[in-house]
């Protein structure tokens, strides 16, 4: 009986250290979009503070998606802003494929994705802000419910 709770405790413990998050997880936040449809004109808004200039970083985008979304694919235009400096640009995440197979992770009828859009960037210290619109032919893009981003902290500069 002794070994079966010295068992179960130490699985225990070993699965509570598994789900701890990367220690090199700077910033994730996840925002619902609107219940309506994701207009093009309503971007979502994260804010972000670099402390640390000495290591390169990557940023991703999440998305989580219904079943019922229509395309294969999405396209997002994003804005990077600290001060004067502004950094605009688009890129695509594909959730399909040729098939219709959802390349993302779900359950039920939710699927959820993650890409890196920018990889080994120079942040300097400072504070940033960082806006994504959905960039599709659709004005409204309907069953989309969330976009994330998250910053992780790469490899020292040297």
């Amino acid at each position: 009986m002794k070994k079966r709770i010295s068992y179960l405790l130490a699985l225990l413990v070993l699965m509570l250290v598994s789900c701890k998050p990367s220690e090199n997880i700077v910033f994730e936040e996840f925002q619902e979009v609107n219940a309506n449809g994701w207009n093009w004109k309503e971007g979502n808004t994260f804010e972000f503070e670099i402390t640390d200039d000495q290591h390169y970083y990557t940023l991703l985008t999440g998305l989580r998606v219904t079943t019922q979304y229509s395309y294969s694919n999405i396209w997002f235009m994003y804005s990077i802003k600290s001060g004067k400096e502004e950094r605009k640009d688009q890129f695509q995440m594909v959730l399909s494929d040729n098939l219709g197979k959802w390349l993302g992770d779900g359950v039920g009828n939710l699927i959820s994705f993650q890409q890196p859009f920018l990889q080994n960037i120079k942040f300097k210290k400072g504070k940033y802000r960082i806006e994504f619109n959905q960039n599709m032919r659709d004005e409204n893009l309907e069953a989309v419910n969330n976009i994330g981003f998250q910053i992780v902290k790469g490899p020292l500069i040297l």
